[in-house]
């Protein structure tokens, strides 16, 4: 039973794999396409898919799907066997005894038919409730489809058994069904019942075709021809046979019941006819020279093989089914698989959809407001979710990220942040006013944005840098503005060595930003220049607005780095008093001190003035 699923699926698996499909390819086609079919795997006629791969996939999806079937088709099969042959055995072990000494023969032949419907027996339980249990229970095993592969050995030995105590002799375990040539049919039923269950296990059609071919050659070809007569029990349906059987059968019963009457059926009172009346007419048409005599010939030979008949057409029935049960199993699985991809592919856009927008929202706000903000989305987006499952399950496709907002108001109380001693740098561009009328619009974008980019790269090289927001040509950047959960708990020399860190960071940036800024030509064809201001001192972050929410820095140092940057020198970086103070005594920067300078709105203000004719790395820095 084993061996034809075997060798297609091991032996001859090289040779029989002819694709490799992918579901990911062809879920694009199958939303398209106006045919399934064009879109499913190639198929064999009955040997499976030709993506092998697939096939063994398939196996073991059959095996766990239909995996309560299998095991109610094992009890079945188990309690079939013990009803019938094996219980029948126990049963006349007394019978069989007595018999063997009334007549003084060997009881060996009858403890070896009791012999092997033991073995059948132990074979069926070891099967069921040990091989397939333990299969289907040990996680370790994760290809299930040896559970097919055991009920194909199991069949295939009961067969073997079976076939071989089937061949020992047309002795019934009842004793009520006579003797006759076509005994032996009789006798198929009774012992290969147990085959029955395979019509609703859900096998697949090649093991299920293994098993009813191999026991319709077992029972109905070898049996017949191969017995204890020494003789082929098909010869006993020639015309010659058939008739004497007939008329000995006839007669005998006549013989038997020849003081008898046969009474109505229903009290069993009333006599209707003599047998020997009977047995006169059938004689008398039976012996008629003219035609009457082939008639019973085969009216007999039909009523001794129209069990065979019967069983033939059980066994085509369950091949039958078994082909029409694997189909819709096949499209069931290639479905499964469809669905399963299409699932894989909806959940890998929305984790894309939801890391890009996570990533939007990390390049917009700072990390710690970030995660604050994706929390408080995302449970909107569950409740949201959950609503409309509730209320539209249908429309659950058409939902998206993009559908929900975050009400400012909703997180300022989480988002809102004081930080102490945070550098902020403004950049302005020297004669951009006068230069944007004269210019077209378009090229003073596009010079803002290659001018803007390389700010941004030279953000990217420091992490204590976060640019805040860009406002026409001013560039504004905040150096310290880290809003870690456990800042506050930071050690105030700690606190002090970072501060000092982050002054320097946002200093060594406006250097390279000026730089930067005079490598570039404006659209006028002049040389861009740059003022930059520093002011370091407290400001106050927070989220401003529920449309097209912003990160915002509030404070009078916010003013006061503006202030420095309006009021400085074209080409060169101004800084406070109490950015000084911080980077001083720190090597790598030089600074000329300005004097007093008129601020508005903050009367005059000690600045300086960073040097630029010193060859300094910006890296050391």
């Amino acid at each position: 039973m084993v061996f034809l699923d075997a060798l297609v699926n091991f032996g001859c698996r090289k040779y029989l794999h002819k694709e490799d499909y992918d579901f990911d390819e062809s879920t694009g086609t199958v939303k398209s396409s106006v045919s399934y079919a064009t879109s499913s795997p190639s198929q064999y006629f009955v040997l499976g898919f030709k993506d092998r791969n697939l096939e063994a996939e398939y196996w073991n999806d059959v095996t766990l799907t239909s995996k309560y079937r299998i095991l109610l088709g094992w009890f079945v099969s188990t309690l079939l066997f013990f009803v019938g042959p094996f219980l029948g055995e126990i049963m006349y072990i007394r019978w069989d005894q007595e018999a063997c000494n009334a007549f003084g023969e060997d009881c060996s032949y009858f403890y070896e038919l009791l012999g092997l419907a033991f073995t059948t027996f132990v074979l069926f339980i070891l099967g069921c409730f040990i091989a397939c249990v333990a299969v289907y229970k040990l996680e370790r095993i994760r290809n299930k489809a040896i559970v097919l592969y055991i009920t194909g050995f199991v069949y295939f030995a009961f067969i073997i058994v079976m076939g071989y105590y089937c061949s020992q002799g047309t002795i019934f375990n009842d004793w009520l069904i006579i003797q006759s040539p076509n005994s032996f049919v009789f006798e198929i039923y009774y012992v290969a019942m147990p085959l029955i269950s395979v019509i609703f296990m859900g096998l697949p059609f090649i093991l299920t075709f293994e098993i009813m071919f191999f026991a319709a050659l077992a029972f109905l070809v070898l049996v017949p021809l191969f017995n204890d007569s020494g003789s082929s029990m098909w010869l006993q349906f020639d015309d010659t046979s058939v008739y004497e059987h007939f008329m000995s059968y006839f007669f005998g019963t006549i013989n038997y019941l020849q003081d008898q009457s046969l009474y109505d059926i229903v009290n069993g009172t009333a006599p209707i006819v003599s047998i020997q009346d009977i047995a006169s007419t059938t004689n008398s048409i039976c012996n008629d020279p003219a035609v009457e005599k082939d008639y019973c010939i085969v009216m007999a030979r039909y009523m001794m093989l129209s069990p065979f008949i019967y069983l033939c057409v059980v066994v085509f029935a369950i091949v039958v089914v078994g082909y029409f049960v694997e189909s819709s199993n096949r499209i069931a699985f290639v479905n499964k698989k469809i669905i399963q991809e299409l699932t894989q592919q909806r959940e890998l856009q929305l984790l894309k959809q939801k890391e890009e927008h996570e990533n939007l929202i990390h390049s917009i706000f700072p990390p710690v407001v970030a995660k604050v903000l994706i929390k408080k989305q995302m449970q909107k987006i569950q409740n949201i979710s959950l609503r409309q499952s509730q209320s539209h399950p249908s429309n659950m496709d058409e939902f998206s990220f993009s559908a929900t907002g975050v009400q400012a108001d909703a997180l300022f109380d989480t988002v809102c942040h004081m930080h102490e001693q945070v550098t902020i740098l403004f950049t302005d561009i020297v004669g951009f006013t006068s230069m944007s009328q004269t210019v077209a619009p378009q090229q003073v974008m596009e010079f803002l944005h290659k001018l803007f980019l390389r700010f941004d790269d030279l953000v990217d090289m420091n992490s204590s840098l976060w640019k805040v927001e860009t406002i026409g040509d001013a560039f504004m950047v905040a150096s310290g503005l880290e809003v870690k959960e456990s800042s506050r708990e930071l050690l105030s020399d700690h606190l002090s060595i970072s501060t000092e860190s982050d002054a320097r960071a946002a200093i060594a940036f406006g250097r390279a930003a000026i730089r930067e800024a005079q490598s570039l030509t404006m659209p006028n064809g002049q040389q861009c220049q740059i003022r930059a201001g520093v002011h370091t001192g407290d400001v106050c972050s927070g989220v401003v607005g529920s449309r097209m929410p912003r990160y915002c820095l509030f404070g009078d140092t916010v003013n006061t780095a503006s202030r420095m940057e309006s009021s400085g020198v074209p080409g060169r970086m101004q800084i406070s008093q109490a950015t000084y103070d911080l980077v001083c005594d720190l090597g790598g920067f030089v600074f000329e001190e300005r004097g007093f300078v008129e601020v508005k709105g903050k009367g005059k203000m000690a600045t300086y003035l960073l040097r630029e004719d010193l060859d300094l790395n910006a890296s050391s820095t």
